[in-house]
């Protein structure tokens, strides 16, 4: 019995029962494996179908873009003739033109320092308040050094105030504080236990005695042409700080002043006697008498220098004033001013114009209700420009509201106008129509990599990642032979292609003429990416074009050709309509895709129903075996017993 063989199994090494199962399970599975390439087929094509459908969306929604609300030609930017002086910024509802700016004074905000203390200066514990305009508060002090009391200022009041220490040597130190608002009437204070402080700190100091003058407060002087006036003061010291502000208008006059007629030459009567009630009239003298001309008008003057001050032996002529209907606030810095002033002189020389001032003063801003801020950084102002002749007044350095669309700011003061040019914003268009290519090529490289089995075309996208090249390799030829992605691609070809017209205002029909073709970067030879149909983008050319043409290269990307408000011609117009059935909801994207999902789902229904059966046929072969396995052990048994009973009866 021990010479009977299984086959399949050895007598010597066991059964191999394990060995035997897989074996036939393997035969078993081969339908789920089939399935399951199967399954990443489909896999693999819904997710370049998803992606392809993407990539045609951002294409649609670029060529929206160009032509829609959001289009970037109705974009505008605004450039300044000088940013140092203003800059400006332009939103799309400011319109297209050129404003002249004079920034008299731009916005400022108190900011004071303290003279030099010692680094281990103590403040006092107490009650410390601060006023910003019409805004007080104030926080209780425990007591400590400098920097702490700075701490607790910008940890309580840090809205209204903020505080600075600087360490100015190694053993001083100063305090710097600095209102939080600009504007003339946003003037920093302080009260409480923080006024003494100030003071103590050398932030504020007692006014002057004379502080300056103050003219033409009640009633306006009033200047015809030619007429002069002066007034005499009391001798005022000019400190760096100090401001001259008046309020002064130049009105044009209707009818300039016309000289009157001279008298001419007359003669004597002819005189007459009489004699008893009898009179006699001497004969009349006939002589030709000249009658006078009337005199050449004065030539027209008109020279808005008004004012000139003098004092210590300087005569110092003001700038002209601006020809206004409404008075106009002029301020004149001490810089502009002799070191005293004795003496100011106002005088209209023109012919055709009368001058009124009124509210005149000569003040320092330093000096204030409480003191004098004796080391002021800056002080609370209001900014004031010139715009069309006009002076304007904001309380701060970013002024909105004056030009539609149109946010000015501040920079510096200068008597030189700035030039404001509000364009359209090219750049930003340029930008728009790159983008616009860049989304049509990545199409074009989807279906050229779909539709064809050749690796060259990955190798040509060099702008693609080592994962999306990897993928796109995973990917060629996936759909070759799909009719309908290649006539995709090449009417996506015609469209970019086709010429337009421009309508009655003519401009450019191709975009090619906008540097925009397969072949825009010239050069010679055979490029087989341009043979794919990739475009490329001179950006001279764009830049050409979007100079000399900005609303022709608007109408070729999008027009309205019948006049009922909707553009409906164009390049970005008939590629967004070809692409968006594609795209949209039941479209071919979404179509092929939920064929391939019910597939996937069909396919995963299938192996889940032949895993099973599997399962099953696994278990009735171990059950199968395992009787055999007994059923053998059983004959081995036998067969021992035999061998050892064969060999007691040789025995």
């Amino acid at each position: 019995m021990s010479d009977i063989i299984v086959p399949g199994f050895s007598s010597n090494s066991g059964i191999d029962t394990n060995r035997a199962i897989e074996d036939l399970l393997e035969l078993e599975r081969v339908p789920i494996t089939r399935l399951e390439n199967n399954m990443e087929q489909y896999q693999l094509q819904r997710e370049a179908w998803q992606d392809l459908g993407r990539n045609m969306t951002n294409l649609s929604q670029a060529a929206s873009t160009l032509t829609g609300f959001e289009s970037p030609f109705r974009n505008r930017v605004a450039d300044s003739s000088d940013p140092g002086i203003l800059t400006a910024s332009a939103t799309r509802v400011a319109e297209e033109g050129s404003e002249n700016i004079t920034v008299l004074q731009t916005a400022g905000r108190d900011r004071f320092a303290s003279a030099p203390v010692p680094r281990d200066f103590d403040v006092p514990a107490g009650t410390y308040g601060f006023t910003l305009g019409e805004e007080s508060d104030d926080f209780r002090f425990s007591g400590g050094s400098l920097e702490d009391f700075a701490d607790e200022v910008n940890l309580r009041v840090g809205d209204i105030v903020r505080a600075t220490v600087v360490p100015n040597t190694s053993t001083t130190q100063v305090i710097i504080f600095e209102g939080q608002q600009e504007g003339a009437d946003q003037q920093l204070s302080f009260s409480e236990r923080s006024s003494d402080l100030v003071r103590e700190l050398g932030v504020l100091g007692d006014p002057p005695a004379t502080s300056g003058l103050s003219l033409f407060s009640d009633a306006a002087l009033e200047l015809a042409p030619g007429q002069s006036r002066s007034e005499t003061t009391a001798p005022v010291e000019i400190t760096p700080g100090m401001v001259l502000r008046f309020q002064a208008r130049v009105l044009e006059l209707e009818t300039p002043q016309q000289p009157e007629l001279p008298p001419g030459p007359t003669l004597l009567g002819n005189g007459s006697a009489s004699f008893g009630g009898i009179t006699i009239q001497n004969e009349g003298i006939d002589l030709p008498i000249p009658m006078p001309e009337m005199p050449e008008p004065p030539p027209l003057v008109q020279d808005n220098r008004v004012i000139t001050v003098s004092g210590g032996g300087r005569e110092i002529a003001l700038p002209e004033l601006a020809v206004s209907n409404e008075f106009q606030q002029v301020e004149i810095s001490a810089l502009q001013l002799p070191a005293v002033v004795e003496l100011l002189t106002f005088t209209n020389r023109n012919t055709a114009r009368s001058v009124e001032i009124r509210d005149l003063q000569l003040t320092d801003p330093a000096i204030r209700t409480d003191g004098i801020a004796t080391n002021a950084l800056d002080s609370a102002r209001d900014a004031r420009i010139v715009y069309n002749g006009i002076e304007v007044e904001r309380q701060t350095n970013t002024i909105d509201d004056l030009i539609p669309g149109v946010t000015l700011n501040l920079h510096r003061a200068s008597s030189d106008p700035v030039e404001v040019a509000v364009a359209p914003d090219r750049e930003s268009t340029k930008s728009a129509l790159i983008e616009f290519v860049g989304h049509y090529n990545r199409v074009v490289a989807d279906l050229n990599v779909y539709t064809r089995n050749e690796p060259t075309i990955v190798d040509q996208l060099e702008y693609l990642s080592e994962s999306e090249q990897e993928t796109a390799r995973e990917r060629l030829g996936l759909f070759q032979g799909d009719s309908g992605l290649n006539t995709l691609r090449r009417r996506m070809q015609t469209i970019m292609m086709n010429a337009y017209d421009p309508g009655p205002e003519g401009g450019y029909r191709l975009l090619a003429q906008l540097g925009i073709s397969t072949n825009a970067a010239g050069g010679g030879g055979i490029d087989a990416g341009r043979l794919r149909g990739y475009l490329e983008i001179s950006e001279n050319t764009l830049d050409d074009a979007l100079a000399a043409d900005f609303a022709g290269v608007e109408r070729l990307l999008g027009r309205d050709s019948d006049g009922d408000l909707v553009r409906d011609t164009g390049v970005a117009i008939a590629l967004e309509q070809f692409v968006d059935p594609f795209v949209g909801i039941g479209g071919v994207v979404q179509s092929r895709s939920d064929g391939l999902n019910t597939r996937i789902s069909q396919t995963e229904e299938r192996i889940d129903t032949l895993n099973d059966r599997l399962e099953d046929y696994e278990q009735r072969l171990r059950i199968d075996f395992g009787r055999m396995e007994g059923a053998l052990q059983q004959l081995q048994e036998s067969g021992s017993a035999f061998d050892n009973l064969g060999q007691q009866n040789g025995n």
